[in-house]
């Protein structure tokens, strides 16, 4: 089945779950055309994709793709909301393919996704400097969505500079309650920038209370060519006195 919250008249909500049919599709299209009949509104979608759903025959995949197919050159904007890793390739994919913009949002970033699909502009987010420590830390608070351009725009050239000073650098990054997520074209530019500058870093600090985060991170610190520690939200000043160090 999919449930479909219609509530919002810029946002469909849809959640998937178990089996679906062609029936379900057909639906789904239902509602979906009928409210841009009634409201002269195409919404974005929010797909809520905590429970990976699967389709029950090839009549109910012909029918999805033809609702991708018929729809996917109106809609703006779909958030793909939801913890499984195989979900964090879809963005990168499913935007070489239609005309939406595809943003992947963790499971507990459900308002964040809504927010963004509820917005007129893509919404892209920043890091901002987190200031009053040492010349050679180089410290960034996530807010929103980062992409590949707040790569460019910010961390790239901060870290180029300060390399010009300081053999060595340390590097503090926050991801709290204002950061909604990573584009798929900045994980490529994370992967790319963290082999660029392997041996510049003699200290990491991660401040967040993402829990896949922090696992993920303590699995690699042994691999990584500098000291590393996670700290929750709640200890950003710990994690400050343990990167002036």
């Amino acid at each position: 089945m999919i449930d479909i919250d219609l509530s919002q008249p810029a946002v469909a909500v849809l959640k998937p779950e178990g089996a679906l049919s062609a029936a379900d599709f057909d639906a789904l299209r239902a509602a979906i055309d009928g409210h841009i009949n009634r409201t002269d509104i195409v919404p974005n979608l929010v797909i809520d994709a905590s429970h990976l759903p699967h389709w029950d025959s090839l009549a109910a995949l012909e029918k999805h793709l033809k609702f991708v197919r018929d729809h996917h050159r109106v809609v703006k904007k779909v958030a793909i909301v939801g913890d499984s890793p195989i979900l964090s390739v879809v963005p990168a994919l499913v935007d070489h393919f239609v005309g939406a913009k595809v943003r992947r949002f963790p499971t507990d970033k459900m308002a964040k996704a809504k927010e963004w699909a509820n917005a007129v502009d893509d919404d892209p987010g920043r890091f901002d400097v987190i200031d009053g420590l040492p010349r050679d830390v180089v410290a960034l608070k996530a807010v929103g969505i980062i992409t590949a351009q707040d790569y460019r725009d910010t961390l790239v050239p901060l870290v180029e500079a300060k390399l010009k000073e300081h053999d060595k650098l340390k590097f503090l990054i926050v991801l709290g309650e204002e950061y909604a997520t990573y584009a798929a074209d900045a994980a490529w530019d994370d992967t790319r920038f963290g082999i660029a500058h392997w041996g510049d870093f003699s200290r990491i600090a991660l401040v967040t209370d993402i829990g896949w985060m922090t696992s993920a991170t303590k699995l690699f610190a042994p691999l990584m060519g500098a000291e590393v520690a996670v700290f929750p939200v709640a200890e950003l000043e710990e994690a400050k006195s343990w990167i002036r160090r």
